[in-house]
């Protein structure tokens, strides 16, 4: 993947099982990656949907990623315990054609790295809106528009002039970017600015409709 920064993952890993995927057979595999803001409840609600295999992934290792066509990472409860190991392992497994989703922090805000500056640089303000107008679909059908979210705020993300992005949501007040998505000649990657899963006390809590519908909507950008 061109301008992928890093290195590859030669030492053993840890043992990471990988994850154990329930839905119906055929459809594309979504791996979660457990201990993460929304990471139980991002996976019970796309369980809810019966359109995809889901598993939560119980620790950041490529073996555990390779059964998935899509990633999910959540931003980290304790995101010093992501150590430079494990972003190499999350860029080797996009860039062998992996298609993953960022939220919240873990877009490269506050403690979390950097792990896509190509997709966006951080983020540049968390505010505390909670409405975003979602402004792809895919070809033939009608954006979603405007949702609201349960978290109480969201980023804005600093766009990245080095690659093609494509917006898929922006802040409905000053349509800047809130998720964005590049694809590389490999894999992809989209940014989400939004804590989906989370209520605004940072317990778990199922998404609602609007959320729900734009993770649909990552997903169809993800597995175009």
């Amino acid at each position: 993947m061109r301008g992928l920064e890093g290195g590859h993952t030669t030492e053993a890993q840890d043992e990471v099982p990988p994850p154990i995927l329930e839905g119906p057979a055929g459809q594309p595999a979504i791996g979660i990656v457990s201990s993460g803001f929304g990471s139980e409840a991002i996976h019970e609600a796309l369980r809810e949907t019966g359109r995809y295999r889901v598993g939560l992934v119980h620790g950041v290792a490529l073996p555990a990623f390779q059964p998935c066509d899509v990633l999910i990472f959540p931003q980290r409860r304790n995101p010093k315990a992501l150590s430079k190991r494990s972003c190499w392992v999350i860029w080797e497994w996009v860039e062998q054609g992996g298609r993953l989703i960022l939220t919240h922090d873990a877009v490269g805000y506050r403690d979390h790295p950097l792990l896509f500056p190509w997709v966006c640089s951080g983020g540049t303000a968390h505010v505390n809106r909670q409405t975003v107008r979602v402004v792809w679909a895919p070809e033939g059908e009608q954006p979603l528009g405007e949702i609201t979210h349960t978290y109480t705020d969201h980023i804005l993300l600093r766009p990245c002039l080095r690659a093609k992005v494509t917006a898929i949501a922006v802040d409905a007040e000053t349509g800047e970017p809130v998720v964005s998505g590049a694809e590389f000649e490999t894999g992809k990657v989209v940014a989400c600015g939004l804590a989906i899963g989370l209520a605004p006390d940072e317990s778990e809590s199922l998404p609602e409709n609007g959320e729900r519908g734009l993770l649909e909507v990552m997903l169809k950008w993800l597995l175009g």
